[in-house]
């Protein structure tokens, strides 16, 4: 679907593997047995559905068998959770990315962020800037809010007043 194929192009996702519900069988059993017998390792578990409702009312039900399992839910844009191994997060991917950069994320980093994803690694930098168009969790985990949203060039002037203009 479009949707799939811009998690790559527009948010540098690796190309997805999709699970089709097993239109047979209306309990699912055979998608559950292929995950649970799946070989080829998972970087992440994607669960997408235009129903924002239906998302939010799975999503405690996600987050318990995530506790069971070593796991962590987070969301990146309201019709996607994700399902990541524990201590796996778009924070600490930057942190280490930082580490070998020798860049010090609690002195030099500027974060910017609109989602829930990105509330970690705000926390942890420098300056944390959460854009217009944020989800609460991102602007409570900024030091600064931008008025102007990301399609509004908010990013960029994040840039531009912290300092970081070309």
């Amino acid at each position: 679907t479009e949707v799939v194929r811009s998690l790559s192009e527009v948010y540098g996702e690796p190309t997805v593997q999709l699970i089709a519900k097993d239109e047979e069988n209306d309990n699912n059993s055979a998608m559950i047995n292929y995950l649970a017998e799946y070989k080829g390792g998972m970087h992440k578990l994607l669960l997408m559905d235009e129903d924002l409702e239906k998302l939010a009312r799975f999503r405690p039900r996600l987050e318990l068998l995530a506790s069971k399992n070593g796991a962590t839910v987070t969301q990146a844009i309201p019709t996607m959770l994700e399902l990541l191994p524990e201590g796996c997060s778009k924070g600490h991917g930057v942190k280490k990315l930082c580490e070998a950069l020798g860049v010090n994320v609690s002195d030099e980093l500027l974060a910017l962020g609109d989602a829930e994803n990105d509330a970690g690694m705000l926390e942890d930098a420098a300056i944390g800037v959460a854009v217009g168009n944020a989800c609460p969790m991102a602007m409570d985990a900024a030091d600064f809010i931008m008025r102007e949203c990301h399609e509004e060039g908010g990013a960029g002037l994040a840039m531009e007043l912290f300092g970081f203009d070309a």
